[in-house]
């Protein structure tokens, strides 16, 4: 074999190794990174943390095109350079911190240690008395 093709082969697999995480991130990845971030790892990783990911997951999947529920998680972690994924990132990441707070006990989780709760998402008119955030939820 020449070196040439060795050079290129070595090349296109670190290539592809640095691309692959960029190429398939899901916004399940990205939902986890938003509430450990927000939240700590404890938090995140709790099982009932699954529940409210997959919950939010399927709405994204559900209210998103096809060809963007692909290339949105990737822009997004270009995030820092480019300005209009930015403001998307910040919107989503808002968006998903005050949700997991009205749909978990994870404020006072994190306070008193007690085991998350999840509730499922929130809905005012369905259920308008499970407000974690009440001093008087139990």
């Amino acid at each position: 074999m020449r070196r040439r093709t060795v050079f290129a082969g070595g090349f296109a697999a670190i290539a592809a190794a640095v691309a692959a995480p960029l190429l398939t991130r899901r916004i399940d990845d990205e939902l986890r990174h938003i509430l450990r971030t927000g939240f700590g790892d404890v938090i995140a990783a709790d099982p009932e943390a699954d529940l409210f990911i997959a919950d939010v997951a399927a709405i994204w999947d559900g209210i998103t095109p096809p060809a963007q529920r692909i290339t949105k998680p990737t822009t997004w972690m270009l995030s820092p350079q480019l300005s209009g994924p930015r403001a998307e990132r910040a919107n989503l990441t808002e968006v998903v911190t005050l949700t997991f707070m009205h749909a978990t006990n994870a404020v006072r989780a994190f306070e008193t240690g007690e085991p998350l709760v999840y509730l499922g998402m929130p809905d005012p008119y369905a259920n308008p008395c499970a407000n974690p955030l009440s001093a008087m939820w139990l």
